[in-house]
Formats: structure tokens, C-alpha cells, sequence
């Protein structure tokens, strides 16, 4: 991955601010997210996992969102996928409020939208990997010669021309994952939501869907990629960081910040001290707090499996 000398390229391109004057909202802003609640009934008992959040993402960027378990990561995501509706709040996608949407035009929405990435392999068992990809195209009932060429690309954009007829129990993990990544660009979407899209492989599958992730904003910039993960690796990938914790934005890094911190990494001067005085105690020990919630996670896993 060569990120970070995009990384440098990206800081001129985020200090633009052309705005539009109408909605306050910046014009290479794809989505935006302004004091959401989302509050959970079970029975009498009300669970907020939403907090007053606010948030922005933008087209050509790869943000990261980190957070404890069920600190409002996924609910996030699915307020943004229109898998589910805020208690308050609004959501602007290309500066329409897709709060306001009829349950039909939500469905719309999410069709030609949104393509979801998940953390366990949504695939048809029945269907091969190259029926899966195309699925999401004849649904929106949009298949075509020109879209069978783009499924092509596809294929070859995850490396796996030579598996197409395979079907998923055929198929390694990582490459179920990567045929999930295909199938959720097969549709063109503007916004890729991934969920602990690394979450169940191991470290090398790891790092090729971690470059599969970079290669698409790098392919197509007009995209945006969200990425829930409790991997403090995916960090290395990131345009943009929020930490999230009770249902709010704890801290956030920008590209900036990511970029300092990598190239302190790669030359071997990174340390939490210079964390301290750089960004501030409280931040630092919420980082650490991050990577110490993910090694406990895995080693429940590996417990557990014994």
C-alpha cells in the first residue's frame, strides 16, 4: 500500500472548502449527519445507542469508525444504509435528508445507494460466486451486456477471474469476503458500508482485503467507504478516524494527524509519550483503551474455541 504518499496528495484536496451556500453543506461531502438519537424500547427499558451525534463523510475517502462493543458502530451504519430510521436527527446524502424518505424510497435508496459489507459472508450458498455478484443487478433489474463487462472488472479488481463458477462452500474465507466486496460494488454505489469486514480472517487475508478496500477509493474517488472494525490495523488504510464511545463521537483523527502518526511509526520514532504531549493525554489512553478492548476480544475467541 502506498498510503501514505496518498495520504500527502489527500491533505491539499481536504483543505478545499467550497460550500454550498443553500445547505451549509461542503460540495465534496457525500454524507451528513447532524444531532441523531436513535433510542431502542425493549419493554420499559430504553437503550440509547445514538447520543447527539455528528459526523461527516466525504466522496474519495476511506473513513474508519472504532469504538467499544456496543457503542453505536453498527447502529451507525445502518442509520446511514437505511437499514433502519433515527428516533431524531438528520441524515443528508448528497444534501437530500433521507430521514424524510417513504419506506419505498428508502428501499430505493439502499438498492442503488448503498453496497454493505459484512463481517460474515452474506453469499447464496446455492448460487456460484459470479451468480452472487450479479444478483444485486437483475434486482434492480438493470442487467445488461455493458453491466456483465463491469462484473468482469469486478472479478479481476478482487483477483479471482479463475473462481467465478465456484460456489461459496468452494470458496476460501477470504475469498468469500472478496466476492462480498464485488457484489457489493455490482450496483455502482456511491457509499460502501463495511462491518468488521476483517473480523473473522487472519492476518494475511487480512492484509489483502485491507488493500482491496484502498484500491477502490484509489480506482473509483467518487466513492465513500465506511469501515466498522475494532482492528486498530485498518488505521493504516484510513482517510479519516472516529472513535466512538456511548453513542457519541469521543475523538476523531484527520488525515493530518494519520499521516503524522504513520510516518513516526515508519521511522521508528512513534511513541505513546510524543502521543501525550501531541494530542493530548485523554485521547492517547482512549487509543490505548481501543487496542486493549481488541486484544481481549481475540483472546476470548481463541479461549472459546478450545
Amino acid at each position: 500500500m502506498e498510503k501514505s504518499e496518498n495520504r500527502k496528495k489527500n491533505l491539499h484536496k481536504n483543505q478545499r472548502n467550497d460550500e454550498n451556500p443553500r445547505s451549509g453543506i461542503q460540495e465534496d461531502t457525500t454524507i451528513r449527519i447532524e444531532d441523531a438519537y436513535k433510542i431502542y424500547k425493549r419493554g420499559k427499558i430504553e437503550v440509547v445507542a445514538l447520543r447527539g451525534m455528528n459526523c461527516e463523510f466525504k466522496r474519495g475517502e476511506l473513513t474508519v469508525i472504532m469504538g467499544p462493543s456496543g457503542c453505536g458502530k453498527t447502529t451507525l451504519l445502518n442509520m446511514i444504509g437505511g437499514l433502519d430510521r433515527l428516533s431524531s436527527g438528520t441524515i443528508y446524502v448528497n444534501q437530500k435528508d433521507i430521514t424524510e424518505l417513504s419506506d419505498n424510497a428508502l428501499e430505493e435508496y439502499r438498492r442503488d445507494n448503498i453496497g454493505f459489507v459484512f463481517q460474515f459472508s452474506s453469499l447464496i450458498p446455492e448460487l456460484s460466486a459470479e451468480e452472487n455478484v450479479l444478483l444485486p443487478i437483475k434486482l434492480a433489474s438493470k442487467l445488461n451486456e455493458k453491466k456483465r463487462n463491469f462484473v468482469n472488472t469486478l472479478f479481476k479488481l478482487v483477483g479471482l477471474q479463475e473462481r467465478k463458477t465456484h460456489r461459496p462452500d468452494e470458496l476460501s474465507g477470504g475469498e468469500r469476503q472478496r466476492v462480498g466486496v464485488a457484489a457489493a460494488l455490482s450496483n455502482n454505489p456511491e457509499i460502501i458500508l463495511c462491518d468488521e469486514p476483517t473480523g473473522e480472517l487472519d492476518s494475511t487475508t487480512k492484509v489483502k482485503i485491507m488493500d482491496l478496500l484502498h484500491k477502490i477509493v484509489e480506482m473509483y474517488p467518487n466513492k465513500t467507504l465506511v469501515v466498522v472494525t475494532h482492528d486498530p490495523e485498518l488505521k493504516k488504510i484510513a482517510d479519516k478516524l472516529y472513535y466512538i464511545r456511548d453513542g457519541q463521537i469521543s475523538h476523531q483523527m484527520s488525515d493530518k494527524e494519520l499521516y503524522d502518526e504513520m510516518a513516526k511509526v515508519e521511522t521508528g520514532e512513534h511513541d505513546y509519550q510524543k502521543s501525550f504531549r501531541r494530542r493530548g493525554k485523554k485521547q492517547a489512553l482512549l487509543e490505548l483503551k481501543e487496542i486493549e478492548h481488541y486484544i481481549k476480544d481475540k483472546i476470548d475467541k481463541l479461549e472459546n474455541s478450545q
